[in-house]
């Protein structure tokens, strides 16, 4: 099975070590990981240092981007350095693309990041690469943020990271064949209601990790307890999902 939602890099004051990363999760028992570098949302980050870390990463271990497969995280700012998805695919050979409208500012107002998302969503459907589309409860990342290309790019495979707003997630899926869903940060109740709508063919397994560690420490600290170890949260993180993804579908992608 692939887990195809994974960080490696720093959130916030901590800094996960990619090889470390890589290690639990495939000793986990995974065939393969799909992963972005939360080090995109760090202040002011230069696009050449996000590709020195994943290109330092992917040069200094033994399996192939089959395997371990990198997403490339579209930020904004990438227009004003004028980083496109074509020369970023020139060095990198990334498995997919991933949007995070509440870390960034996706502004639909601005005709540049209109044109740039329709690049992103055209190139993947055309490459066969997902979409991973954060999703929350705000007005900037529900889950309908991105209909208008979730429908034009009928052939572009998108996956509702974390199933926010539940409702809303539903609707999507009701609405359009290419939209899917994944299991991180979702709840028991909330993927029974997504299988009992019909739609447990499109839950894709992603845990997130470690950002669940992140928080599970800083709950830790903050009640004095001992911090859990990384492959501990992990083997937490996997048991709870496993029997809500379709194992078949990530396969494909």
């Amino acid at each position: 099975m692939t887990d195809s939602h994974v960080h490696i890099g720093q959130y916030e004051d901590v800094y996960y070590d990619p090889i470390e990363i890589m290690e639990v999760v495939m000793s986990a028992g995974m065939e393969a990981m799909s992963f972005s570098t939360t080090s995109s949302c760090k202040e002011n980050v230069l696009y050449m240092k996000i590709e020195k870390e994943i290109t330092a990463f992917l040069s200094g271990i033994s399996y192939s981007t089959e395997s371990v497969r990198p997403f490339f995280w579209f930020i904004p700012d990438y227009i004003n350095q004028n980083i496109t998805i074509e020369n970023a695919f020139d060095i990198i050979p990334y498995k997919g693309i991933k949007i995070h409208p509440f870390a960034h500012n996706w502004n639909f107002d601005d005709s540049r990041h209109i044109e740039t998302l329709h690049n992103l969503f055209d190139y993947a459907g055309r490459h066969c690469l997902p979409v991973l589309i954060h999703t929350g409860h705000s007005e900037v990342d529900r889950a309908d943020r991105f209909e208008r290309f979730i429908c034009e790019y009928h052939s572009t495979k998108c996956i509702l990271a974390h199933c926010r707003p539940l409702k809303t997630t539903i609707e999507m899926l009701k609405k359009y064949d290419n939209a899917y869903c994944d299991t991180a940060f979702a709840t028991e109740t909330e993927l029974c209601k997504i299988v009992l709508a019909g739609f447990q063919k499109r839950i894709i397994f992603g845990s997130d990790f470690p950002i669940t560690h992140f928080f599970r420490m800083r709950y830790q600290t903050q009640n004095k307890n001992m911090v859990i170890p990384l492959w501990e949260k992990y083997a937490e993180d996997i048991a709870c999902r496993e029997v809500y993804t379709n194992q078949e579908f990530f396969v494909s992608l």
